[in-house]
């Protein structure tokens, strides 16, 4: 079932900025719904940013420790830093380093577990909607706590390129 037209951004940052920018209008009943503009919109303008339902990182990133926000997926590191560590070259220097921003200041472990959020918010909303349920405290390294089962049994029957669904089962079952 489609949501109202009045709750379809309703899992936005700012709902309002984005209904003074854009609209919801029916085309056809080929087409279905689509979304137009109400005004000028530049090139580069970011119009909308939505809040997941749910996500989680592949498998095999956490398993090389790319560094991303465990509720939205921000990276946690620069393009540069994480080439960095993947090559194991310090010296590795990427064009263009300041269109890849982190905001380091801004990161937040979970007291438990230490999983890293990008922001305050990112933490506080794992925490209520999962987070509490699935948080591994200390057991985060142990091989045999069952989450880590779990993640390990998944990536042995699904190597790179995989999907991160196990995870994603995991914290739609928790919510």
């Amino acid at each position: 079932m489609a949501a109202p037209v009045d709750d379809m951004f309703s899992r936005c940052v700012d709902p309002s900025k984005v209904t003074s920018s854009v609209e919801v209008r029916f085309i056809d009943n080929l087409k279905g719904k689509g979304l137009f503009a109400k005004r000028s919109i530049k090139k580069g303008e970011t119009i909308f940013i939505e809040r997941p339902l749910v996500s989680a990182q592949f498998l095999w990133n956490a398993l090389y420790k790319y560094k991303a926000c465990e509720y939205c997926l921000r990276a946690l590191e620069t393009a540069e830093e994480n080439a960095r560590r993947l090559s194991g070259n310090p010296a590795l220097s990427l064009p263009h380093p300041e269109l890849c921003r982190v905001r380091p200041e801004l990161h937040q472990a979970c007291p438990q577990c230490q999983v890293m959020y990008c922001s305050s918010e990112c933490r506080q909303a794992a925490a209520d909607q999962y987070h509490r349920v699935l948080c591994m405290g200390p057991s985060e390294e142990d091989p045999d706590h069952p989450i880590n089962k779990l993640k390990d049994a998944w990536r042995s029957v699904h190597y790179p390129p995989e999907t991160s669904s196990i995870m994603l089962m995991a914290k739609m079952v928790a919510m």
